[in-house]
């Protein structure tokens, strides 16, 4: 319990499958509560006994079925039930009263779906319910109206469930737009981090040589560390933590000969396979998920410059306002994009430099807007012949 709740509030540092999961328990905990009151309290409901026998006993079944569904992971079949189970108890409540709280289910219901916050689901089992709500108001009215209501307070029922389920569809659509463009943004972010981190280790790799230094995989220190800690975590879980050990000198194993070789080597077991192409992630010798750790773990104690409000911000109009200063910028990128080195060429030597007609594809690309006006695109192309002349890269 205590594991449970350190997680709940640390949701911001999980995988979105991990935060649905305690989702999906959060809300089985409040339908507990509501089936378990529904007992004693189905007397008061229009329903012959067996009746209500029957419903409560498919309740407990289908609650049965959803921690079934949460044991073997299938969380999002799981939250699907438990939304058509609110909808269920919804529906045995109004069905079986005219009662005003009876028409909270309603509320209820919403909620539960509202706190997924999942936008198709939202948008099917919330209209669905919103629907089911407007008509359970207005073919209920006796019922819903209190000694205290006003003239016309049906209607206000009506509108103000309405408008619940409109105002959340509005923050639901935003979530969803935040979390797009996030997304997107990392998917951009992870390219630039692709390209970097590929001439890291080319230059990692080429220092070391010049070094005359074994690989870090290689390394006897490294070795140990490694097999102390691997024997240690794996003790947290396993009697015996030594078995570990066969599994780390896959992982050496795999650096020096690499994943391909013994995916394709019919001597190595399927079971062996399997656990090799899980470590492949793990490797320090390529651009893995482990690597970018090791960098961007490294490079948090590095100092950086001051905060600047202009820090991420590459349009060059937005730099500087002064036309002659925004010309004599253009014409420092176009030179340094003419001659500097920018990765690796047809002999995987790091000696690649933009070739012109890269250059113009560059300046002619969808991406070029984030850093020029098309003003500034404009000068370049009027004045193309002159940095061909003097900014380009002589042969």
């Amino acid at each position: 319990m205590k594991d449970f709740f350190k997680r709940v509030f640390n949701t911001e540092f999980l995988p979105a499958s991990e935060v649905r999961k305690i989702k999906v328990m959060l809300v089985m905990a409040f339908l507990l509560v509501i089936t378990a009151v529904t007992i004693p309290f189905s007397i008061f409901l229009d329903y012959t006994l067996a009746v209500k026998i029957t419903v409560i006993v498919v309740l407990f079944i289908v609650y049965g079925i959803i921690i079934l569904l949460i044991k073997i992971n299938k969380i999002l079949p799981a939250i699907q039930i438990t939304m058509l189970y609110s909808i269920g108890l919804t529906l045995f409540y109004t069905q079986g009263t005219s009662s005003f709280y009876a028409y909270l289910f309603f509320y209820i219901s919403l909620t539960i779906i509202i706190f997924y916050q999942e936008l198709y689901s939202y948008l099917v089992y919330g209209t669905i319910l919103v629907v089911l709500g407007v008509f359970y108001t207005i073919t209920h009215q006796d019922g819903l109206i209190l000694l205290f209501d006003v003239s016309g307070s049906i209607y206000i029922y009506i509108v103000i469930l309405v408008l619940f389920y409109i105002i959340f569809f509005i923050q639901i659509l935003y979530t969803e737009k935040l979390y797009t463009d996030l997304n997107f943004e990392w998917v951009k972010m992870n390219k630039i981090i692709d390209k970097y981190q590929d001439d890291i280790l080319y230059y990692l790799d080429e220092i070391r040589k010049e070094a005359k230094e074994v690989p870090l995989y290689e390394d006897t220190d490294f070795q140990k560390a490694a097999d102390e800690l691997s024997v240690f975590i794996s003790e947290q879980f396993n009697e015996n933590g030594k078995e570990i050990t066969n599994v780390l000198d896959l992982y050496i194993y795999i650096h020096e000969k690499g994943l391909t070789k013994i995916l394709e080597n019919e001597e190595i077991s399927v079971s062996m396979k399997k656990i090799a192409n899980r470590l492949d992630k793990y490797l320090l010798n390529q651009r893995t998920e482990m690597f970018s750790m090791i960098i961007n773990f490294y490079s948090k104690f590095r100092e950086s410059e001051e905060y600047r409000d202009n820090r991420y911000d590459y349009s060059l109009n937005n730099l500087t306002k002064e036309t002659d200063e925004q010309i004599i910028a253009m014409a420092m990128i176009y030179q340094y994009l003419s001659n500097e080195i920018t990765g690796m060429d047809e002999w995987d030597q790091m000696k690649k430099v933009f070739s012109k007609e890269e250059i113009d594809a560059l300046f002619s690309s969808s991406e070029i807007v984030d850093f020029f006006t098309p003003g500034q695109i404009g000068f370049f192309k009027d004045n193309y012949d002159l940095f061909i002349q003097y900014l380009s890269k002589k042969e």
